[in-house]
């Protein structure tokens, strides 16, 4: 019993770490008043320094990826609470062959429901995302 218990432990961790090392990484560059700065995807954390706030770096945890075809995105919900500045989750597309969409969402209920009428484009401030351009070094 004990020895079936530690291959399942054991199998969920490695599960994990497979995840993580096949996630979306590496580092985005943001140009303009609101938006200089950067994200930075790391195997095991993120950090996304722009002109109004500083988050991480943190621990994260893929919520949602597809990096097939020519629009790969993927979605990151900030671990440490401490370190979010406002931001539950982090997401990341490709939308042309130089420029990236990075979204910054205050909670994970409006990351959830970003498509829904009444939260795109809400005057909400619980609702509102961080949005930039960026390129991909």
């Amino acid at each position: 019993m004990q020895v079936g218990r530690l291959l399942i432990a054991v199998s969920l961790l490695a599960a994990q770490s497979a995840m993580a090392s096949d996630a979306l990484t590496g580092t985005f560059r943001g140009d303009g008043r609101a938006c200089y700065g950067a994200l930075f995807v790391r195997p095991k954390t993120i950090e996304w320094n722009a002109s109004f706030f500083k988050c991480g770096p943190t621990r994260y945890k893929v919520i949602e990826q597809d990096l097939s075809g020519e629009h790969p995105h993927a979605a990151f919900k900030i671990e440490d609470h401490r370190k979010r500045c406002g931001l539950a989750v982090i997401e990341v597309s490709r939308y042309s062959e130089f420029s990236w969409s990075v979204k910054g969402y205050p909670t994970m209920e409006a990351y959830q429901k970003r498509e829904e009428p009444g939260w795109k484009d809400s005057a909400d401030p619980a609702r509102q995302i961080a949005l930039c351009g960026m390129r991909k070094e």
